[in-house]
């Protein structure tokens, strides 16, 4: 069974199933047409995916600057670490000497910044976005 990874970012949803929350990261079954599953984000999902062929799914680029591994055919969280600022690039994945690696880079400033701004107000908070430029390397087991 094939799976389609389809994310909703930069926008606020509204509505009666989306009172909880405002970003989705979703994961279709492309020989049904239905969803299998949903992860709700307090806040929008700027989605940088990357999908292993183990069906990991790494996702970065939200203004908590969290970036996250799902187990891509349940959505199940399996791992978050926290960034210095929020993810930008895509994440890669590449093997050294049989080891495999999935590296991220971060760095957000005036875009993320304006668009958390706008955020925070609708919201009522006041959330810092840090500026940065990382490459960050995770060695897989």
């Amino acid at each position: 069974m094939g799976y389609g990874i389809e994310s909703i970012f930069g926008s606020v949803r509204t509505g009666p199933d989306a009172s909880d929350h405002i970003g989705e990261l979703q994961a279709w079954d492309l020989n049904t047409g239905k969803r299998v599953w949903q992860h709700n984000f307090k806040t929008m999902l700027w989605s940088p995916l990357l999908v292993t062929g183990g069906n990991i799914l790494f996702a970065g680029g939200t203004p908590d600057r969290v970036f996250r591994a799902f187990d891509a055919r349940s959505g199940k969280e399996l791992w978050s670490f926290p960034l210095p600022s929020g993810a930008i690039g895509v994440p890669t994945s590449f093997q050294v000497d049989g080891e495999q690696y999935v590296a991220v880079t971060t760095g957000w400033d005036l875009d993320a910044r304006g668009v958390q701004n706008g955020l925070d107000k609708i919201q009522g908070t006041n959330t810092a976005v840090a500026q940065a430029g990382t490459l960050l390397v995770f060695k897989l087991r």
